[in-house]
């Protein structure tokens, strides 16, 4: 356990240093100018997800200003810090958690790898050499993604519990744990989705 949580404090870290310009940015009413938001919105209506391409890339508005290289770096930025809030969370849950009913109980092993995955093609992205094999590496990365976000769909059993006590205890606990999963990857599969649009819009940025 000690090791996973040091691997993701240097994840962390790295994802701090490459970032920094990004993340230290602070926005404004008065520091934000019109003319970068208009930038983000313009740029925002590429994207399949525009409503949290707006949302999650004005906050960078003010380093963003109207550059398309940093647009597309923000939104890796926003991605891999949701990749890597995904994987905290998942650390957090134990194995009680993920039991759903009496024939099925299914682990996180599925969730970590694919979130792992995740975690490490939108590394690929920060460090990539060419618009061909970024893409390739934002492409892999959504795929995880949508991996996760689809088995937590469909990652239920047909036998309920034969007894209610168990089922209102141990069933709402799996609902609601399988419900915030389906979250954390659907967010992230349209962050990476924005990211992966955004790309296409400026591939010489």
């Amino acid at each position: 356990m000690a090791k996973q949580y040091q691997a993701l404090f240097l994840l962390l870290s790295v994802s701090y240093l490459l970032f920094s310009e990004l993340t230290t940015a602070s926005v404004s009413p008065t520091g934000t100018s019109t003319k970068a938001l208009n930038f983000i919105q313009s740029s925002c209506k590429f994207t399949t997800y525009q409503s949290l391409c707006v949302e999650t890339l004005s906050v960078y508005a003010s380093t963003i200003q109207t550059s398309p290289r940093r647009l597309v770096d923000a939104a890796i930025a926003v991605s891999l810090n949701q990749a890597l809030s995904t994987k905290l969370f998942l650390s957090h849950l134990t194995k009680n958690q993920f039991r759903t009913l009496a024939d099925c109980q299914p682990t996180t092993e599925s969730y970590t790898t694919d979130c792992e995955c995740s975690v490490q093609q939108l590394q690929e992205v920060v460090i990539c050499k060419s618009w061909t094999e970024c893409l390739f590496h934002v492409n892999n990365a959504e795929v995880c993604a949508i991996s996760a976000e689809e088995y937590s769909v469909e990652n239920s059993c047909s036998n309920p519990f034969t007894g209610p006590v168990k089922m209102s205890v141990r069933g709402r606990i799996s609902d609601a744990i399988r419900k915030s999963l389906h979250t954390q990857f659907t967010k992230l599969h349209h962050e990476i989705n924005n990211v992966k649009m955004l790309f296409k819009a400026f591939p010489k940025n």
